[in-house]
């Protein structure tokens, strides 16, 4: 049971991910055609204005799809636009941790202002310094990566110490996902500002666009893929 809460506050996450690009993108007047949690077919959902809200098959992050033709017509946008765009899950994750710190000093017996209202940001920064510093190994060893499999396992031995357990663990999920996704990687948010801006210094390379994506994606799904098959090597061990 706790393993399967750990699973519903990381798809929470990743909805409060989704949605800052959501925001970001109407307030940057880009139309939404879907919000999905997870990849794949569409297994339930409904309608919002324009936008179809979906939950689907694969469970291994999910997506904004802005309401165009094709690449072309998306990369018409402004880059400004597109920057803000892929911007807004990043900082809604982060924005998401200050409250849930806040939580937990609170749970912790400091009701202070302080601990209610400062000391959060300072202790995010804290560790989303962490997480940066320990990004490097991730490249030195790859075998330490892990999938939603081995998130939720983690996240249930979170979980089975309580309520602060499981908000800790969203808390460092949420920051997590923050600075992942702003790593210069296709298709990562990160790789996209960065293809962004090479636009704006050099337009012509608009035309590498959609082909690094396309190989980002590829590598992230052979990434994940690795990952699953060792977090179920070292779960049965």
């Amino acid at each position: 049971m706790i393993y399967i809460g750990a699973v519903f506050l990381l798809g929470a996450l990743v909805a409060i991910h989704e949605f800052g690009h959501f925001v970001a993108g109407r307030m940057m007047g880009i139309p939404i055609s879907v919000f999905s949690i997870g990849f794949g077919p569409r297994v339930a959902g409904f309608q919002w204005a324009e936008t179809d809200v979906r939950l689907s098959m694969i469970p291994l992050g999910g997506y904004v799809m802005p309401a165009v033709e094709d690449a072309d017509e998306f990369l018409a946008l402004s880059a400004r636009a597109r920057i803000i765009f892929a911007l807004g899950g990043p900082v809604a994750n982060i924005l998401a941790a200050i409250p849930i710190i806040a939580m937990i000093n609170v749970l912790s017996g400091d009701l202070s202002i302080y601990a209610l209202l400062v000391a959060p940001w300072l202790q995010a920064g804290i560790i989303l310094k962490g997480i940066m510093l320990a990004i490097p190994m991730i490249f030195a060893q790859p075998e330490n990566i892990s999938s939603v499999a081995g998130i939720a396992h983690a996240g249930g031995q979170f979980i089975s110490v309580g309520l602060v357990g499981a908000l800790k663990f969203a808390a460092i999920i949420s920051l997590n996902l923050a600075v992942f996704n702003m790593l210069p990687l296709p298709p990562l948010d990160g790789g996209k500002i960065a293809l962004d801006i090479m636009e704006r210094l050099h337009p012509k390379l608009s035309r590498a666009y959609a082909p690094a994506c396309v190989v980002g994606w590829i590598a992230m799904i052979g990434l994940m893929l690795y990952a699953t098959a060792n977090d179920i090597a070292r779960l049965a061990a």
